[in-house]
């Protein structure tokens, strides 16, 4: 009986979808104290809602697959009242964070276009509107 031998040098890789980026880095934002929403233009928000994503709204990611590089842009309302560069930088930090963790991507920029600065009842109250609207 002839036993097989098994080569160990076995050529790996992994590549990701730049939406699977934008979704880490959407998710990662919403658990940063101060970030009330991810908003992306109107084109995305377009696109999102046809496809039933709102996964990665508000991010998008130019990536390089071959250096294992991303850069992001991200559109979003902050909380009126707190320090928006303190938000920044605990924004960057997690999602560098999240994206090597999860993928061993690393990240070379991140841009944040802030949109709004709304209070948590000023948000609340519009999320409500927004729901009345689309239930009509």
């Amino acid at each position: 009986m002839a036993t097989a031998t098994m080569d160990t040098t076995v050529k790996k890789e992994i590549i990701f979808d730049k939406e699977v980026l934008e979704k880490i880095a959407a998710k990662t934002a919403q658990e940063v104290d101060g970030v009330l929403d991810l908003q992306g233009g109107f084109f995305d928000q377009m696109t999102s809602q046809l496809a039933g994503n709102k996964h990665g709204q508000g991010v998008s990611a130019d990536m390089d697959a071959d250096d294992q590089k991303v850069e992001l842009e991200l559109e979003g309302i902050l909380e009126y009242g707190k320090n928006a560069n303190e938000i920044f930088d605990k924004l960057t930090k997690k999602i560098v964070a999240a994206i090597n963790s999860m993928t061993g991507y690393q990240v070379a920029a991140i841009k944040l276009h802030v949109k709004d600065l709304l209070t948590p009842q000023q948000w609340h109250d519009q999320q409500e509107k927004n729901s009345k609207n689309k239930n009509k």
